[in-house]
């Protein structure tokens, strides 16, 4: 089974952060962590997504799409609703293909809870891209990210907005 990323997939993934952990929340089919991994450029790397049919099937194709074991990184498939993990979240975030209020939800929700230490943030909303950049700017809990860049892709003849945030290099104070 061939797997071939998106253009739009392929924008967040070349903007991953090398060497660290990627969480690829509302995972869907999974190219984008199997593409991580693949790679061996990154650290662990989680599938998240509360649809147990989606893990399920995710799981069983995970060794068709990957076809040796030698990668020292970690794979992991967390069937979860991403604003209710309890452990630590870091490295890059990949949130795409999903509206901006369940972005937003997410985010806060690990935010609220400091399981949120990701350096990165890569946020593609279906919709209402300049809302959730000002719903994240008034977020108390996400004052420590900034709005680097938005990265435009056209995908099937629609222009698609990926916002990346980075943590700031000096956190806001209180």
């Amino acid at each position: 089974m061939g797997m071939k990323i998106s253009d739009r997939l392929r924008v967040v993934y070349d903007n991953l952060l090398v060497g660290k952990d990627v969480w690829d929340f509302c995972c869907d089919h999974g190219y984008l962590g199997v593409a991580a991994y693949k790679s061996r450029k990154f650290a662990d790397v989680f599938f998240v997504d509360q649809v147990d049919s989606i893990i399920a099937k995710l799981k069983n194709n995970f060794n068709t799409f990957v076809h040796d074991d030698l990668n020292p990184s970690q794979v992991h498939f967390i069937l979860e609703r991403g604003e209710l993990i309890n452990r630590d979240v870091g490295g890059t975030v990949c949130i795409s293909g999903v509206g901006a209020f369940v972005i937003y939800d997410i985010l806060c929700g690990l935010a609220k809870k400091k399981f949120l230490s990701a350096e990165r943030l890569i946020l593609g909303p279906h919709r209402d891209t300049e809302k959730l950049i000002k719903m994240l700017a008034n977020e108390e809990n996400l004052k420590n990210y900034e709005l680097s860049r938005i990265c435009e892709v056209t995908e099937n003849e629609r222009k698609r907005s990926l916002l990346i945030f980075d943590r700031r290099k000096i956190p806001l104070s209180s």
